[in-house]
This record gives C-alpha cells, structure tokens and sequence, in this order.
C-alpha cells in the first residue's frame, strides 16, 4: 500500500473520512530565488547555489544557539549544520521555515539515559525559542538538535558548514508520506507539551506567563497558517491539512487554546 493509502486507513481508524483522490501539491520548477541562484560550475554545469551572506548568518545563529548547550554538549561534538525542509526544496511557501539542524555526535554523553538527555535537550532548545523571535527576509528561523544516528527522512539537505549538498533536491510533486505528516503533527505537540508543563509550575512569575501567553499565539497562528495555505495549495489531502485535522482529532487544539487562557490568567493573578 502506498503512503497516502496507508494514511487514509490510519486517518479512518481515527475517525476522520476521506476520499482517496489524484494528489498534486503546490510545487515551483525552481528552488526560492530569495536564498538560491542557479549558476553554472566550471564544467558548465548547471548548480543551485545558496546565498552566502545569508549562510553566515544563519551558521552565526546556529553556533550561537549551541552555547545553550554548553553544559552537555561540546562544539566537538558538532557533526555538521544542515538546511533542510521545504526551502531546500521545490514545495516551499510564505510560511516555510529555515530549517536548521545541528548534526551532534551524542554517543558517550549520556548512554545510560538517552530518553532524559533528548528531553534536556528539547527543554534547552525550547527555552532558547521562548527568547528569540528570529527570521531572514521574511522566513522563520527554526533551530534542532539532531543526533546523527537519528534517522533523517528529508528529501534535501544541504550542508551549511561545508557549503555543499548532501542530498541534491528533485523535481518530483509527490503523493502524501504519512511521515511528513507525523513530523509536523509531532513537533508542534513537543512545543504545546513543553509550554504546559512549564506553566504548571506554581511559581512561575508573570513576566515568565506572558512569555509563554506570546509563544501560544505565535504557536495557534503558525497551526491554523499551515492549515490555511494547505488547504489553499494541495487541498484536504495536503500535509497541514492532515497534521491540523490529527492535533484536532487528539485534542491538542483544545489544549492549546485552554493553555492560552491559563497563562493569560497567570499574567494578572496575585497571591
């Protein structure tokens, strides 16, 4: 069974019905002229090559980012500093993130307890998101940590720190992979379960609740966009599509709309 028949019967068990159609995504025949020119190598060879003054800033960011972790993590063990999703590739929109991953070496640290270390990590780079609010020329700047053993699914990567591709991208609209649809459905309940338990903390101070008041908003107008332009570009089958109709499904939408009115409590309340 294909990935979209596959996610059809996966979406019935969870009640949700729908038809199974001719899928054509939202693609562009060239990479994002924002950050990509196509020039021509010294075999006359056509290439796309990506901004460099946008790829040092983007590595100054990254590298930035990491000091967070200096507790657990050396820049030794720094594999590599990778873009990847949709503005590596040709299904980009106005809503596309610069995905940047830090490649880590992880082994060693913290054999023992892997699950606690990821949970750590996830906490640091959550925190660092709660602080800043970066984009380049109009797109977010979303940053990961990413073990190198972790298995990576992306149909594009480009290395930022050795300014080549690892894996070059290739015009081809695809049908729905049910793991594209895990990967956003996954990440954005990382950042709502991550924003719940901090605000349960009894302590939290208000200037703390109105940080994570600003974050649910960014965080349900980013959820109901992705839904928004999906619809728009690839229809009812479309991954934001699917990953909303998931959220909704669990109750993560509800969650976060009951997170957002807590923490705006928090903000006012006095003990």
């Amino acid at each position: 069974m294909d990935g979209v028949l596959h996610f059809i019967e996966f979406l019935k068990t969870k009640g949700v019905s729908l038809n199974e159609r001719e899928i054509n995504p939202f693609y562009h025949d060239e990479l994002n002229p924002v950050f990509w020119t196509k020039k021509k190598d010294k075999e006359r060879n056509e290439k796309w090559v990506f901004d460099q003054r946008v790829r040092r800033k983007l590595l100054r960011i990254a590298k930035e980012f990491f000091l967070d972790f200096e507790d657990i993590l050396k820049e030794k063990d720094i594999v590599d500093i990778q873009l990847t999703g949709s503005l590596s590739n040709y299904n980009y929109t106005d809503f596309s993130d610069l995905d940047v991953h830090i490649i880590v070496n992880l082994k060693g640290i913290d054999d023992e307890n892997p699950q606690i270390l990821k949970r750590a990590i996830d906490g640091i780079r959550f925190a660092w998101n709660l602080r800043h609010d970066i984009s380049i020329r109009g797109y977010d700047v979303e940053l990961y940590v990413q073990d190198e053993d972790e298995p990576h699914t992306a149909s594009a990567l480009f290395s930022l720190l050795n300014n080549e591709w690892i894996k070059k991208p290739v015009y081809d609209p695809p049908s729905i992979d049910e793991r594209d649809v895990e990967k956003k459905y996954n990440g954005i309940v990382s950042d709502i379960e991550q924003i719940h338990s901090r605000l349960m903390i009894d302590s939290v101070l208000p200037t703390n609740a109105r940080q994570l008041y600003r974050r649910c908003i960014k965080l349900k107008v980013k959820i109901f966009k992705m839904r928004k332009e999906g619809l728009a570009k690839g229809g009812e089958m479309s991954i934001g599509n699917l990953a909303f109709k998931k959220l909704r499904n669990e109750g993560y939408i509800e969650k976060l709309i009951n997170i957002i009115s807590k923490s705006y409590d928090k903000i006012y309340t006095e003990k």
